[in-house]
């Protein structure tokens, strides 16, 4: 497009103004000598431009595929790794449950012994056999410690509530004993 100065368009309004005015007398019509820009090339871009929002807006559909296939040596190699770890984990909780069993067993072996007081070694040997054999024997044993124990903490309980009363006299007396030698 050309470059139009401010001039120019005065010109031609003023030249379009007496064409008018000379129309208006005379019925003929006559051209400006104006030139117009070639718009053919804005309609091409206009154009692609539509093309190209058009292919946009089209959905575009992907499809993943994915293969499990044991035929695969990855995933193979995978399934026995996790088997593997798997069967290693279930050997170390019942190994490591027998030793829990054991180690209980062994502490209600020790409170018993604590509750007898003293023990032989055959009695020892006994205690020992009956944690081995019977165990219904071992249940009996255990609530006969509880409630043993149950009976010790009572009795602590009581013993000190008891050294609390005494204290709790003796201090009294004394403080009878002071404001008497006052009086």
């Amino acid at each position: 497009m050309k470059n139009i100065d401010v001039s120019e368009v005065y010109t031609l309004f003023e030249e379009i103004r007496e064409l008018v005015k000379a129309g208006n007398r005379n019925s003929t019509v006559v051209q400006p000598e104006i030139e117009l820009p070639n718009l053919s090339a804005i309609f091409e871009l206009f154009g692609k431009l539509d093309e190209t929002i058009n292919e946009i807006r089209k959905q575009i559909r992907m499809e993943h595929h994915h293969i499990f296939s044991i035929a695969s040596s990855k995933v193979f190699t995978a399934v026995i790794g996790l088997c593997v770890v798997c069967l290693f984990c279930l050997f170390t909780m019942f190994y490591q449950r027998k030793e829990i069993i054991i180690y209980k067993d062994n502490d209600l072996k020790y409170r018993y012994v604590q509750m007898q007081g003293e023990i032989t070694p055959t009695g020892l040997i006994k205690l020992d056999s009956i944690f081995d054999n019977k165990r219904d024997s071992v249940k009996i044993i255990r609530k006969y410690v509880e409630a043993f124990e149950e009976n010790v903490k009572q009795r602590a309980k009581l013993i000190e509530q008891e050294e609390r009363l005494k204290a709790k006299k003796e201090r009294l007396e004394e403080e009878s004993n002071i404001s008497r030698k006052s009086k």
